[in-house]
């Protein structure tokens, strides 16, 4: 049983093993060749772009950028931003590494500051917090999760758009957790920048992402080199999208993703969602049977995706993993998942961290009622297995 969705969602859709099967039969070929394969490559790329970014609700598909992952793409939109000392940031207490560590690199590179708001399971981010901070001035750059990889709280992306541009801060919104999960337009949020990952909620194949610019804003490069246009000069072309997207296009990650995105659009992302809650919904239930136990994020389902972590008295989530995918062939996650700050901010670090399930929408209700029977006949007393460390 695979209860690790939020890190690669799985089993994908059957069209989305069928779309990448049949490119990288028959499509596999750079863009910038000259043939009637490169022509249809070419038109393929624009295809995708075109469906990704109405997915979004981007409406310039050029300020979509194809990039190699989520975490490629917030790191581009972070450091990409043209930094100077006393630059402010502030960011919710449960990003991830993806968000967090830039940060913290701009802040020993250039001197700028960085503030984390405050965070209780019923309010994740203090939201009197940030205006506070932007009403203070000098803020650039406005940075929060919309949903944690974690606790599985949702975070309240809108009000934060709307702080943002009363007071003049870009707004960068990491969706790597609700794209596909939940509804995300990039108008609605006013997301100066939104990044995402293409093999999580969008059913895609590891190995491609996406980021969002709005226009007006011109991200210096992370990295330089071909990229097909204006091949004939030395320097970048900063065009967007091409200036970000050097090398040859991971075709298969795009395509597979489009149909990944094309496939929520027609199953509806409602009714996906409606699903992963309702086994959350039954998990949270039948979790809060058991004594020692402690589930972290919010008590309201409304107000969380289908991530659970949880802590068990008596042994460690590194074990329990280790024991259900022995005994019983459960697939889970146990430790920090990459968000050091975000189990700081929950209280599990320091500490062993949580064990996380995350329910995708092939699970069903007869698994989570067999996984909480492993719970409740888990060894709680440390010794009483053989442990392989």
């Amino acid at each position: 049983m695979y209860f690790n969705n939020a890190a690669t969602t799985w089993p994908k859709p059957e069209v989305v093993y069928e779309t990448v099967d049949e490119c990288f039969r028959s499509l596999n070929s750079p863009e910038r060749t000259v043939s009637d394969e490169g022509e249809r490559c070419a038109a393929m790329m624009a295809n995708c772009r075109r469906q990704v970014s109405e997915f979004f609700g981007i409406k310039d598909s050029k300020r979509l950028i194809f990039t190699p992952s989520a975490t490629y793409s917030l790191n581009l939109a972070i450091l990409g931003l043209d930094w100077h000392e006393g630059d402010r940031i502030v960011m919710s207490g449960l990003e991830h590494h993806a968000v967090s560590r830039p940060i913290r690199k701009v802040a020993r590179e250039h001197g700028v500051q960085f503030e984390t708001a405050p965070y209780t399971p019923d309010n994740p981010v203090d939201l009197d917090f940030v205006e506070d901070q932007l009403k203070k001035g000098a803020v650039k750059l406005l940075a929060c999760t919309m949903a944690s990889n974690v606790s599985g709280d949702v975070l309240p992306s809108k009000e934060l758009g709307d702080l943002a541009e009363r007071y003049g801060a870009l707004y960068l919104v990491d969706a790597a957790q609700a794209a596909g999960i939940l509804p995300v337009d990039v108008d609605d949020l006013k997301a100066d920048m939104l990044g995402f990952a293409g093999h999580k909620g969008l059913f895609g194949p590891p190995g491609g992402g996406g980021l969002f610019v709005r226009k007006g804003i011109q991200l210096n490069s992370l990295a330089e080199g071909g990229t097909g246009k204006d091949s004939g000069k030395h320097e970048m072309s900063g065009r967007y999208p091409s200036n970000y997207e050097i090398g040859t296009h991971n075709l298969l990650a795009i395509v597979g993703m489009t149909a990944g995105v094309n496939w929520i659009s027609e199953t509806g992302v409602d009714t996906l969602h409606a699903h992963e809650q309702k086994l959350a919904e039954r998990f949270l239930s039948g979790l809060s049977e058991f004594s020692g136990v402690t589930v972290y994020g919010s008590p309201d389902i409304a107000k969380r995706t289908s991530v659970v972590s949880l802590s068990m008295e008596g042994i460690t989530p590194a074990k329990m993993a280790q024991w259900l995918a022995e005994e019983h062939n459960v697939s889970s996650r146990a430790g920090y998942h990459c968000a050091p700050l975000a189990h700081e901010t929950i209280g599990t670090l320091p500490g062993d961290g949580t064990i996380r399930f995350s329910f995708g929408f092939s699970n069903t209700i007869e698994e989570v009622d067999q996984l909480l029977g492993f719970i409740a006949e888990a060894p709680r007393l440390e010794g009483q297995l053989n442990w392989v460390v």
